[in-house]
């Protein structure tokens, strides 16, 4: 689906066709201005706002990027109406022998982030409530089990996290709203490949558990906790700050 802002260009484009190439000159001068959050950060990049996910990197215990980070600004991308981060990357490896039989997983994790920043609160808010409603319609047909939401801890004018499993992965998705600009986190990472083996085979390990086998640094409880209750209220305090410099120049 198109964005506003890709509709938007449109419309101006074919409008500037009929009219001619005369007018170009004052159809441009007449273009609406950006204004509010979108005239400061209509111009960053996606992997920027993020820090590259290095403090989320960390938390999951990442050990190889697969590629390079895809940073996007606004216009650009799979989301044109934010300015976005996004990679794919290796987690912990479990490792076994079993007689001759040797045994080898690597975990791996895929990491969305977005900023949309608009010209007014009336945008945001539509915009907010736009990503959130898709998300629950669930368009792709994810098979998800186990759903749990909340809010994100921090002064939000609106938020919303759902983490979900499916068979082989878990899913968070986080959004938050502050005035007239949205941010969003989305990371999606296979079962712990240790606790997997565990739970494929217990007989082989007679004396361990899911959770001492387990290789991830991280509970998928405890990564919820942290992303929602101080990983996002610091990219939100990194967004303002930033925003609030740029804003002075």
């Amino acid at each position: 689906m198109p964005s506003r802002r890709t509709r938007g260009a449109a419309a101006a484009i074919a409008a500037l066709a009929l009219a001619g190439c005369s007018a170009t000159d004052a159809a441009t001068d007449e273009a609406p201005q950006p204004s509010g959050s979108y005239a400061v950060m209509g111009d960053w990049l996606g992997c920027e706002v993020f820090g590259d996910f290095a403090d989320l990197q960390a938390q999951l215990g990442v050990t190889a990027v697969d590629g390079e980070l895809q940073s996007d600004a606004i216009g650009e991308g799979v989301d044109a109406e934010a300015a976005g981060c996004a990679g794919l990357f290796d987690l912990a490896t479990f490792e076994d022998v079993q007689g001759t039989f040797e045994y080898s997983s690597t975990g791996d994790a895929a990491i969305r982030g977005g900023l949309a920043p608009w010209n007014d609160e009336a945008e945001a808010e539509a915009n907010f409530a736009d990503r959130v409603a898709q998300r629950r319609e669930n368009l792709a047909g994810i098979a998800y089990t186990g759903e749990t939401e909340g809010e994100l801890a921090g002064e939000w004018d609106e938020s919303l996290y759902i983490s979900a499993d499916t068979e082989n992965r878990t899913y968070l998705d986080a959004y938050g709203r502050k005035g007239d600009w949205v941010v969003y986190l989305s990371v999606d990472y296979l079962h712990d490949p240790g606790a997997g083996a565990y739970e494929s085979a217990p007989e082989f390990y007679p004396d361990s558990s899911a959770e001492a086998m387990a290789v991830y640094p991280f509970t998928t409880d405890s990564l919820v906790a942290w992303v929602t209750g101080e990983h996002l209220t610091q990219i939100q305090t990194d967004i303002l700050q930033r925003a609030e410099s740029e804003a002075g120049r």
